[in-house]
């Protein structure tokens, strides 16, 4: 619940206006595709992308086959005691360790939630549980939850009837990289997949995915421990260093932990085709920045743009990020230092690090880059973006004026719409529309639109005006439906469930089109949703699909319109960007699976005999599952190199195109040349013994 508490108080600094019923000239209810007032073509060069909600074990998302990594923290429980309250040891990635102490400590074992509550999970589900190391592993018998079978380093489980799945680990274990994986999804991880093919296939239209929720950018961390919530803590709070950055080997990746790390990011951008939006901790050290950068320039898509924000609503004092940027400009600018103009200016050399990465100019030039740094203010105080883009007090080493604007190419705000019925001021109003005869949504409807058109599109105009005056694209950083339950009433369910269904009208298809539109005639080049999949509560209605098992819904619908009515551009870089990567499957029998031209595509066999043909793309995974399976490789023998990665039980194949990571695979053919062996071709380039060879080339399947 903490990001949406925090979502919810962000949303109440926006200034709130009387609720007013709109009449039939209001742009949603005159026409549900072409709000008047608008050309058709407006926002003809406005892309579309979405923030993707953070990682929980409640999360209807369910984004990860791994389903360990969206797990919460250790529990430790003891006879009669369901949470001890005991510190529990944890190494550097957050695995359990043994006691020192084994006399001293009161828990007797550790519980971990991996799926609780969630209506997304499949009731009865099965999984593979996979592990390192020695001591005693279990699955509660919670809701009928049970071990199927269980061997050395695999457990074979079946959830509860709800769905719900809770391991336990004997005090003593000392167990590590533990993985819960679907079984029906375990092919496409041995495959080396990180993502569920149904969460990609949700968002794989946008062309643009912020991870301010992945990153976790909304904490404070020390380069050890868990998140900083000490006031002096937060003012004193170290630098990160590149060391100190998540890793794809940590416990998990959702609340609590430092976030989803850099490889996993950049596998979602690659496979989606989607520009990442990266937003770096506020408390970043250069060297931080300079790691982050070198990765993704050594593995993202050449195709792809990319956004770079320091933290998120530095402006935004609930946030620890905005106490650390004011502690920091006291000691960068004096005692009346301004938390946002020390922002700007960290920013400013965040954006410089990036660009000289990516050799680009550092200060923004006519000469468009791959890199775009993003500079964010709050949408409904005017003026407030003045000291973080003028830096008035920032100067360089002889003494002149650096302006932070200079050096920033996007300039990012919000565009949630509302119509006021989240204050406790309203509450009676929207009750009253309760004895309507349709139950008051038309004139809430009618509200929203209003709003939209009165107190919106005046905002964005005014915010135009300013990324205009700077040099600066409009764009936004988060958006959708910003309504939630008034405090007072977050014991009535009534009005709870009034606000959900709201939004579940079909009219909301035109009122999301109709901002899309106010935004786009001020000038917005990018339009970002926040909420992608989350399940709607009395803290907010945030996503705009409750569960990765559903296809669509008025606002996801809007959004696909959009997407598909305004493809890229030119101007927004080449036509084979925001293509997805291709993740096939074969049938039984054998299959011929071919790659994309851009690559990052995931191809998996089946027992057959399958034929894979490689496009010469980079980034590609394919698994034969079985069988005795063909790589048809485009070049010659002499093109490529064979190199065996005995931790990961693949082969890597680099060539003209780049790097291809390949498993269970006999024979390789180059061109319209005769099969080779696999074990041939890795022992010609790397001497490897046969025994080795074969080693690599086969992983049997966990039984």
């Amino acid at each position: 619940m903490a990001r949406c508490a925090a979502r919810w108080l962000f949303v109440a600094c926006v200034v709130a206006v009387p609720l007013a019923a709109c009449g039939e000239g209001s742009l949603a209810a005159a026409s549900k595709d072409d709000p008047p007032g608008m050309a058709a073509d407006v926002g003809a060069d406005m892309g579309m992308g979405t923030n993707l909600d953070g990682l929980a074990y409640w999360s209807t998302a369910l984004p990860t086959l791994d389903v360990m990594k969206s797990a919460g923290g250790w529990l430790p429980q003891a006879d009669g005691s369901y949470d001890t309250g005991e510190i529990v040891p944890l190494d550097r990635d957050g695995w359990a360790l043994p006691s020192a102490d084994p006399a001293g400590r009161r828990y007797r074992s550790l519980v971990v939630n991996v799926i609780h509550d969630n209506p997304a999970a499949p009731h009865s589900a099965r999984y593979f549980v996979l592990y390192d190391g020695t001591g005693q592993i279990a699955a509660l018998d919670v809701d009928g939850a049970r071990i199927v079978s269980q061997a050395p380093g695999v457990m074979h489980v079946e959830a509860g009837r709800g769905g719900s799945l809770y391991l336990r680990l004997d005090a003593g274990a000392s167990l590590r990289n533990i993985r819960v994986v679907r079984e029906d999804y375990l092919p496409l991880y041995r495959a080396g997949l990180t993502f569920n093919p149904d969460f990609l296939a949700r968002i794989d239209a946008f062309q643009v995915l912020r991870f301010m929720d992945w990153m976790n950018t909304n904490a404070l961390f020390a380069p050890t421990g868990g998140p900083i919530t000490d006031e002096a803590a937060i003012n004193a709070a170290p630098q990160l260093n590149w060391a100190d950055r998540p890793r794809s080997s940590s416990m998990h990746w959702g609340e609590g932990s430092r976030g989803v790390p850099v490889e996993a990011l950049v596998e979602i951008a690659n496979r989606t085709g989607a520009e990442p939006w990266f937003t770096m901790p506020v408390n970043a050290s250069d060297d931080y920045v300079r790691g982050f950068a070198a990765y993704v320039r050594e593995h993202l898509r050449p195709d792809l743009k990319i956004h770079v924000e320091l933290s998120n609503e530095v402006w935004n004092w609930i946030f620890p990020q905005a106490r650390y940027a004011q502690a920091q400009a006291r000691r960068a600018f004096g005692p009346n230092g301004d938390w946002l103009e020390w922002y700007g200016m960290r920013a400013a050399q965040v954006g410089m690090i990036w660009k000289k990465a990516f050799n680009e100019p550092e200060r923004r030039s006519s000469r468009a880059g791959r890199v775009s740094m993003v500079f964010g203010t709050q949408f409904a105080w005017r003026g407030l973006e003045a000291k973080g883009l003028d830096t008035s007090n920032w100067r360089d080493a002889e003494g002149r004026q650096m302006r932070a604007s200079d050096y920033f190419d996007e300039y990012a705000i919000t565009a949630y719409y509302d119509g006021t019925m989240n204050t406790d001021e309203t509450v009676p109003v929207v009750k009253g529309w309760w004895k309507d005869g349709d139950g008051g949504y038309a004139r809430a409807v009618a509200a929203l639109d209003k709003r939209i058109a009165d107190f919106n599109a005046p905002l964005y105009r005014y915010h135009a005006e300013q990324a205009k005056a700077h040099g600066l694209r409009l764009v936004s950083y988060e958006s959708g439906f910003g309504e939630y339950t008034p405090i007072s009433q977050h014991d009535n369910e009534a009005y709870t469930d009034f606000l959900v269904k709201l939004q579940r009208r079909p009219e909301f298809t035109a009122l999301e089109t109709a901002n899309y539109k106010a935004f786009a005639a001020a000038g917005g080049r990018l339009f970002m949703n926040f909420g992608i999949i989350g399940t709607p509560s009395k803290w907010g209605s945030w996503s705009a699909l409750e569960s990765v098992g559903q296809e669509t819904s008025p606002r996801y619908s809007a959004m696909m319109a959009w997407l598909a009515a305004h493809p890229p551009s030119p101007l927004r870089g080449p036509a084979v960007a925001y293509a997805p990567a291709r993740l096939m499957i074969g049938k039984p029998g054998g299959s011929t699976l071919t790659q994309t031209a851009h690559g990052y595509d995931v191809l998996v066999g089946t027992a057959g005999d399958d034929r894979f043909i490689a496009s010469g793309a980079p980034g590609g995974r394919i698994d034969g599952g079985g069988g005795t399976d063909t790589l048809v490789l485009p070049a010659k023998r002499e093109a490529y190199r064979f190199g065996a990665e005995t931790d990961q039980g693949s082969v890597r194949v680099e060539g003209p195109g780049g790097r291809q990571d390949i498993s269970r695979i006999a024979l390789v053919r180059f061109g319209e040349g005769r099969p080779i062996a696999l074990a041939q071709l890795l022992s010609e380039d790397r001497g490897l013994r046969l025994a080795d060879v074969e080693r690599v080339r086969s992983v049997p399947a966990p039984k």
